[in-house]
């Protein structure tokens, strides 16, 4: 990701992303656990084709708390991040709340807050580049707020597999087309390209690219798809501080 480009567009409500960018996980590890189930054994023989699928922290013991939850791509990051654009929750941290939530049942205490912050800054995305591509209907609710607001991945176990396939399920059903692939989220997708290439510019418009094409060492394709870590992984506090930082003023000429 080109965290500087997400920053600049969101401080200018421009795209800023060039090509050659910075990738600010160069050269960071992911802690991963890769596990393969068979569907009809874990799921029983009815199961499917189509599944929701989220992963999620919860801690153990007395009342179970979820820490976090990981569904599509950047939903909190990037989607739900900036309080500029919501007339609503502009002073609330809502993405804390947010990752409380089951993702397959939001409380309805607080979906009014969500669709609010969904409807506000996926309507700052859209207008990225100039152009209207997702019009709101007459209470102002973005097309795309249902959608992602059910935020876990889906995947269709009777397609098959495709590199980039990330959001081709979701994009087919807004288009009124069969979708072909699994979808879901292979470790290789370049989900930030994919991203801004459906908020920005619609079901079918130009490919949107942060300008950081791949990850510092790509995933395999083979089972646990996993490469070895890098033994000296930059430090994210370190590298994130050096990003956010103040620029330094400039001297005055002599």
């Amino acid at each position: 990701m080109d965290l500087a480009g997400v920053l600049a567009a969101d401080a200018t409500q421009k795209l800023a992303f060039r090509p050659g960018a910075n990738n600010v996980l160069e050269g960071m590890n992911v802690l991963s656990i890769v596990v393969e189930v068979d569907p009809e054994v874990v799921f029983g023989l009815e199961c499917g084709p189509l599944l929701g699928v989220v992963g999620e922290t919860v801690t153990t013991g007395g009342r179970p708390v979820r820490l976090e939850r990981m569904g599509r791509p950047e939903i909190k990051n990037v989607v739900l991040a900036s309080k500029s654009y919501d007339p609503v929750n502009s002073d609330l941290e809502i993405r804390d709340l947010y990752n409380e939530e089951d993702a397959f049942a939001v409380r309805p205490d607080y979906a009014g807050a969500y669709r609010a912050r969904f409807d506000a800054n996926l309507a700052f995305f859209d207008r990225l580049d100039g152009k209207l591509v997702w019009p709101p209907d007459d209470q102002g609710t973005h097309p795309l707020t249902e959608l992602l607001l059910a935020d876990f991945l889906v995947v269709d176990i009777s397609k098959p597999f495709a590199e980039d396939s990330c959001f081709e399920i979701e994009t087919a059903l807004l288009a009124g087309r069969p979708h072909t692939t699994c979808g879901g989220r292979a470790p290789n997708d370049d989900i930030v390209d994919t991203l801004y290439t459906l908020l920005v510019g619609g079901v079918d418009g130009p490919r949107i690219s942060d300008g950081v094409d791949q990850a510092t060492r790509p995933a395999t394709h083979d089972f646990p798809y996993l490469v070895a870590p890098n033994p000296n992984p930059p430090d994210l506090m370190t590298v994130m501080t050096a990003l956010l930082a103040p620029p330094e003023p400039e001297e005055e000429a002599a």
